[in-house]
């Protein structure tokens, strides 16, 4: 059998001519000319094998085979346009599953207010987290397991991400109370670059972040523990074992006979969250809301200038292509470095923009 895509306009010819009779009438209803029409019902003709009409001069009537076809073209019309009704209301586009990935760290200190928020707006939105770590993200929705997700810039991928910027905040120095350095009013990176330092597990995006900056200063930090936890880290600044560099919102929940932090002057250094989904992929409605309430939720400002922070996304292979307008490619020898638009340091103390 010959293959035939059939176009909905053809049906909706041949219920406009059935009802005006007359190829003239059903033209200027629904103003097309009648030649296409002419040439529609034809190519259904053709295709069936069947005769529609029976033309009796200007006027035309139905077969009995058209007689037999029009209701059940009809309802099929009136099917299509129903599914395209629902496919467009927003009771059934805000509904289904969405799996988010979410670092630990990042989720229990700023994404839990906006989760109960989107849980709110969209009941019908079945919310799953996966919490993994800012790599193991990017991972996940390079293997097709999660279509957006929850990462600390900067991070390395293979493949074209875009990504969107939603929270920022200055790190601040953690010491013990009586620490030498714990009354000064502002730190600078090489006050402290002797230190023993208590950090964060080598995976986490963090450390080359730091570690790049340190390196900016001919330094190099000597770590001796790392964890994941913030509450645990100032367990071990609090011990002694060392001092740390934490984002001043998780700073402000440290009791002050625990440790205390000093504001980080020079350079100011940044904990950067971001929104990162791969590039010309598939997202469905659920995720296309995700973003676009948090693009709503968050307010982040675009800043002119920042002192400038290591690369914030690696691109591996040498053809990637820039993943957002609010971001600019540099050209190297084996790499395209996406670096973001830099933005004036906060004031201090910081806070968040109204």
């Amino acid at each position: 059998m010959k293959h035939y895509i059939m176009d909905l306009f053809q049906l909706t010819y041949f219920i406009e001519v059935a009802h005006k009779k007359s190829f003239t009438k059903a033209s200027k209803s629904l103003h097309i000319s009648q030649p296409s029409i002419s040439k529609g019902i034809k190519a259904l003709e053709e295709h069936w094998g069947v005769q529609l009409f029976d033309r009796k001069g200007k006027n035309v009537e139905l077969t009995e085979t058209g007689s037999y076809l029009l209701p059940k073209i009809e309802e099929l019309i009136k099917g299509f346009t129903q599914l395209n009704e629902e496919m467009e209301s927003p009771q059934l586009l805000n509904a289904g599953k969405l799996s988010v990935g979410v670092p630990p760290m990042i989720g229990s200190s700023v994404i839990a207010p906006f989760i109960a928020h989107f849980i709110n707006k969209y009941p019908k939105i079945e919310l799953e987290m996966k919490e993994v770590g800012s790599q193991d993200v990017v991972f996940a929705i390079d293997d097709g397991l999660i279509q957006v997700g929850f990462v600390a810039l900067p991070i390395t991928t293979e493949i074209p991400y875009e990504f969107f910027i939603f929270h920022e905040e200055p790190l601040d120095v953690v010491l013990w109370p009586d620490h030498p350095l714990a009354s000064q009013p502002s730190l600078t990176l090489s006050d402290i670059k002797d230190e023993t330092f208590v950090f964060y597990p080598s995976g986490f995006s963090l450390n080359p972040y730091l570690r790049s900056a340190f390196q900016e200063i001919m330094a190099h930090p000597k770590i001796v523990c790392r964890s994941s936890n913030w509450d645990f880290l100032a367990q071990m600044v609090a011990g002694r074992l060392g001092i740390s560099l934490m984002p001043h919102t998780i700073c402000q929940r440290i009791s002050p006979d625990l440790a205390v932090s000093v504001p980080l002057v020079q350079p100011h250094l940044y904990w950067t969250l971001a929104l990162i989904w791969k590039s010309k992929g598939y997202l469905s409605h659920p995720s296309r809301t995700w973003y676009s309430r948090l693009k709503i939720i968050s307010r982040m400002p675009t800043r002119p200038s920042r002192v400038p922070q290591p690369n914030i996304l690696t691109f591996q292979r040498s053809r990637s292509r820039c993943p957002h307008h609010c971001y600019r490619q540099q050209k190297k020898t084996k790499f395209f470095h996406i670096s973001m638009i830099t933005v004036p340091s906060a004031p201090w103390p910081w806070k968040r923009p109204a």
